[in-house]
Formats: structure tokens, C-alpha cells, sequence
């Protein structure tokens, strides 16, 4: 594990962004300062304010101080270009009994470089600081695939116009102007798996008189280190970002599904390296198991077209159910009229159907309700959810439904004239009987 002592720095010219492959860090605090939590009305919880406490802090905390230290230099990079912040710890050096401080949020601060901290340290203090690598790793290989990537893809006239980076294990995505076509999703891919098993150098410039427009409005150009990120002769753009030295150590670029947003505005998604690897692995033995469960092979062609006679079976199943639920309706409203010839109210409960049934009966009874008397619908089962209708003339519609609210503890629903309807969050023992004979007694 390489490690360095060196002295103050930019954010630009951090020992991260020098040499991204740099592991730990021997360095001294410059800083620290308690961070100070705002509320919504702009006043500060705490008496002291500072300039940093403008900047957003570590919401994963579990102390409830929070400590902005900045050292005179770091091997953690502070989240920007799109790429997240590095995670780490920090050991003070020299003393007795030195604490592992964990550090889960750097932010850059103007040219400044602030590491949240759940533990404060003395100006002076000696410390080393060490990287959690693998996620580094994972990062820069997402970040210098997306470069690669964006530099194939501008030579296809598919400029990309933002992007973002995934957390760990999750995709990330370029936007683009238009949605590419399959063919050119394929094309894309094996341009650019072709360009990493090239081995290209990946360097890092650093011009004095150039600029870039797509500095951040706080950072100061002049003082600051506006950084370069040059991929062979195929891509040259500025980034603040930590990166792979060659374009091998990318490892692979997996291009996934595209979404469409804003007009014709697309979004690809794509993985690279370690995390693409996994994600296909993930894919692999995925569709292993759902062809065990489906009593087919692996093959993505096989599972495909085994889903497809499945969601067959599944649309003609519906079809059926639909058939049914129509033939139990007539039945039900036909049960229900008869009830009305010889009572002024009816009920009807199906506990395994749904709002479906209970539209069906009410159409097929519209003529039947238009004579008077009142009847009331209801679906679900005790511990278990449902809805009720009650519908006809409209004192007696009044008269259930305060019967509802008292009889029915979780029923919630309105209406008014000659209908009202709800749903029941969970019903209670003995509540769809006391129901029942609610409309028995009118």
C-alpha cells in the first residue's frame, strides 16, 4: 500500500486527485469546526456559524455532533464531476490511544476540502488517512466508463447531455438527446469494450490558460487547478473526478435499458467493471432460477418464451375470471331483486370478490333501485380488507351509512343523495353480521 506525506492543498491538487490509485495518507489537521445544523426557517440549533455551515453534512450520522475537518491535504475525495464521495477513515498519529474515526462524507467547499467527521480534532494533529479502496475502485471505474463511453458515443452524433452515477451495486445512466436504436446500442457497446481491451493511456493535464465552462460557480478557476482528463486520442474533457490510469482497468461496459424522458430525451443505463460483472452474474442466476421454477432451461430465449405462454395462460385465466364474476353478478342481482319484492332493504356479501362484482350487480339492478328501497354491498372478510356500497332511496342510504360508521371501526367513505361507498382498512368479528341486520330491521 503506497502511502505519502506532503503539505497543504486545493481541491484540484489533492493527493487523491494526484495519484487516484494513492491508498493513505499522512497528513495534519488545519481545521475543525462543529457543524452547525439549519432549519427550515433558516436559524441555526446552534449559538456558533460558520461559512461551512452552508454546505450539506453527513444525514447518515448517528452522533448528534458532527465535526467539518479540513486536513492539508487527502487521500478521500470529495464528491464532484458526478462521482460520489469517498468513504475512509481517519487514525491520529502519535498518541496513546488512537481512535479509528470513520469518514463517510469529504465535500468540496470552494477550493477547500471538508471531511465530516462524528469526532473533533486539535489543529496540528498528525493523522493517517486511508481509503476504503474497493469502493474507490468501484467508483472510478463507473466514472471513467462513463468518459469513455460519452467520448464513443459524441463520435456516433449521440452527444451526451448529463449524467449520473449509480451507488454502489445500482446502474448509472447517460442522457441523450434521442433514444438510440438497438443496433446502435450494439455498435456503442463494442466500440467501447474494444477501446478498453486496447489498453489505452489515461492521463491527466493540468494547462495554466485553459478553462473550462463547466466549473462550478463557487470554485475559483484562477486559484484553483482545473484538471483534464485525456483517454488516447479518443476523449479529452475536464473533470474533477479521480480516474483510471488505463482504459484496461475499466474491465468491461455493459449497456442495459434506455427510458425516455422529456420530449425524445433519453436516458441509457450502463454498468462497468466489477459492477457490471456482478449485475450479469446476478442476471445469470436469476434466470437459472426462474427456469427451474418454470421447469425450462437457462437460456434467455428459453425462459422468454416460456414467460410468454405463461402470461398467455395468465390473460386467458382473467378472461375467465371476468366471464365468471359477470355470471355471479347476474345471479346476485337476481337475488337481491327478489329480496326487494319483499323487504324494503337487501345485502349482499361476497368476501372473495371485489369492486368489479360489486359494479356489475349494481348495473344489472339500476331499474330495480330506481322503484325504491335501498341495497348494500359489500366485499372482504373478518381481518382482511373490503369495501361496501349502499345504494336506492336516500333517506335509507342516510341511515346505513351512519350505521356503517358505527357498526363497521375501520370503514372510511362518502357520498351522498342516493349512494354512498367506502373501503374497510381491516374488518372486525361479528361486523359484516351486525351489518346484515341492520338492513334486516329496516
Amino acid at each position: 500500500m503506497a502511502t505519502a506525506v506532503v503539505t497543504g492543498s486545493v481541491v484540484g491538487a489533492l493527493s487523491c486527485q494526484k495519484d487516484s490509485y494513492l491508498q493513505a495518507l499522512e497528513t495534519e489537521v488545519i481545521s475543525c469546526e462543529e457543524y452547525v445544523r439549519t432549519e427550515a426557517n433558516g436559524k441555526s440549533k446552534s449559538k456558533k456559524s460558520t461559512d461551512l455551515s452552508k454546505i450539506q453534512g453527513d444525514e447518515n450520522a448517528t452522533s448528534n455532533q458532527t465535526w467539518m475537518i479540513e486536513f492539508a491535504d487527502s487521500v478521500l475525495f470529495p464528491e464532484g464531476g458526478g462521482q460520489h464521495t469517498d468513504h475512509g477513515s481517519v487514525t491520529p498519529l502519535g498518541e496513546i490511544t488512537s481512535n479509528v474515526i470513520p469518514i463517510k462524507n469529504v465535500k468540496r467547499h470552494g477550493l477547500r476540502c471538508i471531511h465530516f467527521s462524528p469526532t473533533p480534532l486539535k489543529v496540528g494533529t498528525t493523522v493517517r488517512q486511508t481509503i476504503d479502496y474497493p469502493r474507490r475502485w468501484d467508483l472510478m471505474q463507473q466514472h471513467t466508463g462513463q468518459h469513455l463511453l460519452s467520448a464513443i458515443m459524441h463520435s456516433m452524433e449521440l452527444p451526451t447531455l448529463g449524467w449520473s452515477m449509480g451507488q454502489p451495486g445500482e446502474m448509472n445512466y447517460v442522457e441523450l438527446p434521442r433514444r438510440p436504436t438497438d443496433d446502435e446500442i450494439g455498435r456503442i457497446q463494442l466500440k467501447c469494450n474494444a477501446a478498453i481491451r486496447e489498453n489505452l493511456p489515461i492521463t491527466v493535464e493540468t494547462p495554466k490558460d485553459k478553462v473550462s465552462s463547466s466549473l462550478p460557480a463557487d470554485y475559483d478557476g484562477a486559484a484553483g487547478v482545473v484538471r483534464f482528463i485525456k483517454i488516447g486520442d479518443l476523449d479529452y474533457n475536464a473533470c474533477c473526478g479521480t480516474h483510471l490510469k488505463q482504459t484496461s482497468h475499466i474491465g468491461v461496459i455493459l449497456l442495459h435499458h434506455t427510458q425516455s424522458i422529456r420530449g425524445t430525451n433519453c436516458r441509457l443505463f450502463f454498468t462497468a467493471g466489477d459492477r457490471a460483472v456482478k449485475l450479469a452474474t446476478d442476471a445469470i442466476n436469476g434466470l437459472r432460477g426462474i427456469g427451474v421454477s418454470l421447469s425450462t432451461s437457462a437460456a434467455p430465449e428459453d425462459v422468454a418464451e416460456k414467460v410468454k405462454l405463461l402470461n398467455e395462460h395468465v390473460a386467458e385465466g382473467r378472461k375467465k375470471e371476468k366471464r365468471m364474476v359477470a355470471e355471479l353478478a347476474k345471479y346476485g342481482a337476481r337475488e337481491v331483486k327478489e329480496t326487494l319484492k319483499r323487504s324494503t332493504g337487501a345485502f349482499l356479501h361476497r368476501p372473495e370478490d371485489g369492486v368489479d362484482f360489486i359494479n356489475r350487480v349494481l348495473i344489472e339492478m339500476a331499474d330495480t333501485l330506481d322503484q325504491g328501497g335501498v341495497v348494500v354491498l359489500c366485499t372482504g372478510d373478518v381481518k382482511s380488507s373490503g369495501m361496501i356500497v349502499i345504494q336506492g332511496r336516500e333517506d335509507l342510504v342516510t341511515e346505513l351509512s351512519a350505521q356503517v360508521k358505527e357498526t363497521v371501526k375501520t370503514a372510511k367513505g362518502g357520498g351522498k343523495g342516493r349512494k354512498w361507498q367506502g373501503k374497510v382498512t381491516e374488518w372486525g368479528k361479528g361486523e359484516v353480521e351486525a351489518l346484515e341486520n341492520a338492513v334486516r330491521e329496516l
